[in-house]
């Protein structure tokens, strides 16, 4: 039991010299492989784990070239390992970039194929329907514009255009009415 005692301490005051000897030496080392002088010096410490895992150190017989080893190792387990991550991040943005890039052209052919029926729907007003409609929401004129323009007063060009939109209504269903209103907003009526 004694003689166990005094190996381990042995081994203990050994394991404890090399740290101290070689522990910058291998952070330097790991460092100019990884450029984080973080992650070497976790690196390095993984490397001194490894020998204590193996329990007989004194065994190895030249212990500064098995910690080197095991540095390097570690460091190229890392690399491979954060451009594994790298690609896999990199295919991920590729995928996302790909399904917004699908979704806008899906979305933009919808919104199209709406603003074709909300066109056809405007197109079968009346004309006295239609026309302060379109100067009002196509060419974004004021309501006293229109009146000027068509020889009304502008309380009957507000009166047509609120009965060219009750019309729409009627005719739309709630949401192509909702949809029509936002596409085609007026900013400001007189």
């Amino acid at each position: 039991m004694k003689k166990l005692i005094l190996n381990q301490l042995g081994s203990n005051v050994l394991l404890e010299h090399v740290f101290k000897q070689l522990h910058k030496p291998l952070v330097f080392y790991a460092y100019k492989f990884v450029g984080d002088e973080d992650i070497a010096k976790d690196l390095v410490q993984d490397a001194f784990l490894n020998i204590i895992r193996i329990g007989n150190y004194e065994a190895l017989e030249n212990l500064k070239t098995f910690l080197y080893k095991c540095v390097r190792n570690n460091c190229i387990n890392h690399l491979n390992h954060r451009a594994v991550e790298s690609a896999h991040h990199e295919n991920e943005s590729k995928i996302v970039t790909r399904e917004i890039e699908y979704y806008n052209a899906h979305q933009a052919i919808v919104e199209r194929e709406l603003k074709d029926k909300l066109l056809i729907a405007i197109e079968g007003l009346p004309d006295i329907y239609k026309t302060p409609l379109k100067l009002s929401r196509f060419e974004n004129l004021k309501n006293t514009e229109i009146a000027e323009n068509l020889n009304l007063p502008v309380r009957t060009v507000e009166t047509r255009i609120y009965r060219a939109l009750s019309i729409l209504r009627d005719k739309l269903d709630k949401n192509m009415f909702q949809l029509f209103m936002l596409l085609l907003p007026k900013t400001n009526p007189n």
